[in-house]
């Protein structure tokens, strides 16, 4: 059962949509591309993940994790982002965002299985490559967040990257995230226009924020055959620019995009590590 007990009691007294997020988290993204599709407005929180906001106790009192997104919907809390959007579809009726047929469904629940196996990969590279771009956390926030945050493995990882991570973990996480690209590559090779068929589902939403986080820093999507078509048809849709462009904050972007440019003129991109090195999409050499 995805609803779970808070511990802030306030919260079964809320009434509609309330969304915990942060603007470039993917797991958020997701949670606001399935609350556009079904045209769902929302009580917004932004969470400042920067400043450490979800180290805060009132914040941990309403996800016990320390993680984003946590929503409530009448009352009830859900905190992961793939129960999350499966209850939006459930509980909203305007267009359904599952497919027809029970093997489209096994598709679809299976490529979202993929997408949140896909999470602790996605995030070691975002750090890797764009948040390692962007302005560090001041002193004190980085402090406060390892005395305050009780999620000892967030705290752990916060401090590996500070460390800077050892170079055969970065090639692990890009190998699995290639192999997933390609076995989506796979999917959409028998000419379907959406991941679980010819009908934009969950499985998309899912995926969407993956590909449009690892476009920011660089990965060359242009070397796989059907995703690209596949990213340009979800990505001209209203709920993209609703949910991830018009929350990306672009001054951040604008700054880390020369670095990023940096990174990769001096061969040390995304592109130039594990199984992306020198890979075409064909089995030969980049050109």
């Amino acid at each position: 059962m995805p609803i779970i007990e808070p511990e802030d009691k306030t919260l079964y007294g809320l009434e509609g949509v309330h969304l915990w997020h942060a603007n470039l988290s993917s797991c958020s993204q997701r949670v606001r591309v399935a609350l556009a599709e079904k045209g769902e407005c929302f009580q917004s929180h932004l969470v400042d993940l920067s400043a450490g906001e979800n180290a805060s106790a009132e914040y941990q009192r309403i996800h016990p994790k320390g993680l984003v997104p946590a929503i409530v919907i009448d009352g009830d809390l859900i905190i992961e982002s793939i129960d999350i959007i499966e209850e939006i579809d459930r509980r909203f009726s305007m267009g359904s965002l599952r497919p027809q047929g029970d093997q489209r469904s096994l598709e679809m629940y299976d490529i979202m299985r993929r997408a949140d196996k896909a999470q602790p990969h996605l995030k070691l590279l975002t750090f890797e490559f764009l948040f390692s771009a962007a302005p560090p956390p001041s002193k004190e926030a980085s402090e406060n967040f390892q005395k305050n945050h009780k999620n000892d493995v967030l705290k752990k990882f916060h401090r590996e990257f500070a460390d800077g991570f050892e170079r055969d973990r970065i090639e692990a996480s890009v190998n699995s995230c290639h192999d997933d690209f390609v076995q989506l590559d796979n999917v959409l090779s028998d000419g379907r226009e959406f991941l679980a068929g010819d009908k934009f589902t969950l499985a998309d939403i899912a995926w969407m924020p993956n590909v449009h986080r690892f476009l920011l820093f660089g990965w060359p999507l242009k070397n796989y055959r059907f995703l690209p078509r596949w990213f340009e048809c979800v990505s001209a849709r209203e709920s993209y620019k609703k949910a991830l462009l018009d929350w990306q904050p672009q001054d951040l972007v604008d700054i880390v995009a020369p670095k990023i440019i940096a990174r990769i003129e001096a061969g040390d991109g995304v592109q130039f590590y594990g199984r992306l090195e020198g890979w075409s999409g064909n089995g030969g050499p980049a050109a």
